[in-house]
């Protein structure tokens, strides 16, 4: 499910990713585009499920080739990722990752599935494409309908 609004020429998409059950395994949450800035990606109910992230040639930039990595800092695709994964015990909250922008290319965000229930919400602004009038687009020789 995606969501989107225009706000002061940027389009903010919001979506959330939830299913029953799955392979254990990495599946596509979505595909955030180059460009895109105010990335948030949240973990809805804490579980033992995982954040992933990659690029769009297939190198991994977090949680890759089930190796988890540490919460922290990460540099990539233009950006500074934060990396946050809540104390195991004490937290209710689930991991996160956000990153101000704009990404230099396409970042692919992953769930590592481990168990039922996952509920991730995503939600990054991209640029809003202005659209040209159509006189602009028109061939002087072409008539509109009207004509």
């Amino acid at each position: 499910m995606c969501d989107c609004v225009c706000w002061q020429g940027f389009e903010v998409v919001k979506g959330n990713f939830s299913r029953t059950f799955l392979r254990v395994g990495y599946h596509k949450i979505v595909e955030i585009p180059a460009g895109a800035c105010n990335i948030s990606i949240q973990e809805t109910i804490k579980s033992r499920n995982y954040l992933a992230l990659q690029t769009r040639s297939s190198t991994s930039i977090i949680n890759g080739n089930w190796v988890i990595d540490r919460p922290g800092f990460y540099t990539a695709l233009g950006t500074q990722l934060t990396y946050r994964r809540p104390n195991e015990i004490r937290s209710r909250g689930g991991e996160s990752i956000t990153a101000p922008g704009p990404l230099t290319e396409d970042l692919h965000v992953y769930l590592i599935y481990q168990q039922p229930g996952p509920s991730v919400y995503y939600e990054y602004s991209v640029p809003s494409n202005t659209l040209p009038t159509p006189e602009a687009d028109t061939p002087p020789h072409v008539l509109s309908l009207g004509e």
